[in-house]
């Protein structure tokens, strides 16, 4: 009995595969009866009158680029620097370098941090001479230089080196220089056109005598009130004694005095004891 299931499953299973078969046959024979290659062209619709008047406003905006060129000028990269650190007054920027561009001055020692520089001026009694740039750029270490005296040209300058008041180390000899030379390296503003408020004032202290004090104008002191002084034989004590009904009216007042009496004082000299004897012994 389960043999028959079996192969009658079976034919059915292969009934469903040949009905398949058929039916994909069926359609290819349909699409390839129905598939044409005839092609289908498409014309292209003509073109608006808007869109041929666009077309050359478009070509004729690439006639004004740069045209607001002058109003709203190109980023130009000659910025000077403001530099945020707090400087002495003595220090100088670009206008320096170009107010004496034709003048000579000393180096006299370059150092890469300003506070050499700063502590070196506070040692001064006389800083009217002195000056200091700061050196950046490409190819240049950030330096600070200290410079001495403006003069007109190298020669005067190169006097003024052989009569330096300053003692420095060997490893330092000071040297004259153009100030144009620093043009190229210098692109900050000095402490005079910020406006430094750190300017140097000279303080002249002079003795002076202490003044004199009139007695006269002293305000003497105000004397303290004086409390007075209560006898203890005529201290008093009054009680008062009020007596009221139900009602809670006065029926009687009645007052009493009392005097403290002063307590005896105790007398210095000892009482004489008086010795008893006894006479059976």
């Amino acid at each position: 009995m389960a043999t028959i299931r079996t192969q009658w499953q079976r034919i059915q299973n292969y009934i469903w595969l040949v009905c398949g078969l058929v039916c994909l046959f069926a359609a290819l024979i349909f699409w390839a009866i129905t598939d044409s290659d005839a092609l289908v062209e498409v014309e292209k619709s003509a073109e608006t009158e808007a869109e041929l008047q666009i077309q050359p406003e478009k070509v004729a905006a690439t006639n004004l680029l740069g045209a607001l060129q002058k109003e709203v000028r190109p980023l130009e990269m000659t910025t000077r620097v403001v530099n945020t650190a707090t400087y002495e007054p003595e220090f100088r920027g670009t206008k320096f370098i170009n107010d004496n561009k034709n003048a000579a001055t000393i180096e006299l020692f370059r150092a890469t941090k300003d506070d050499v520089i700063r502590s070196f001026l506070k040692k001064q009694s006389d800083r009217k001479n002195f000056f200091y740039i700061r050196l950046s750029g490409e190819n240049q270490i950030e330096q600070y230089v200290l410079l001495y005296g403006i003069y007109g040209n190298s020669d005067q300058a190169k006097q003024a080196l052989q009569q330096l008041p300053f003692q420095f180390p060997k490893s330092i000899q000071p040297q004259v220089h153009e100030i144009e030379n620093y043009a190229v390296l210098v692109n900050d503003m000095g402490a005079e056109e910020m406006g430094s408020n750190s300017k140097l004032y000279a303080v002249n202290l002079k003795s002076a005598p202490l003044p004199r004090i009139d007695e006269s104008l002293v305000v003497p002191p105000k004397p303290k009130p004086t409390v007075p002084v209560v006898d203890p034989k005529a201290a008093t004590t009054t009680t008062t004694v009020t007596r009221r009904d139900e009602e809670g009216n006065v029926v009687d007042v009645q007052q009493s005095h009392s005097g403290v009496e002063s307590a005896p004082k105790k007398n210095g000299n000892k009482v004489a004891e008086t010795e008893i004897s006894d006479p059976f012994n």
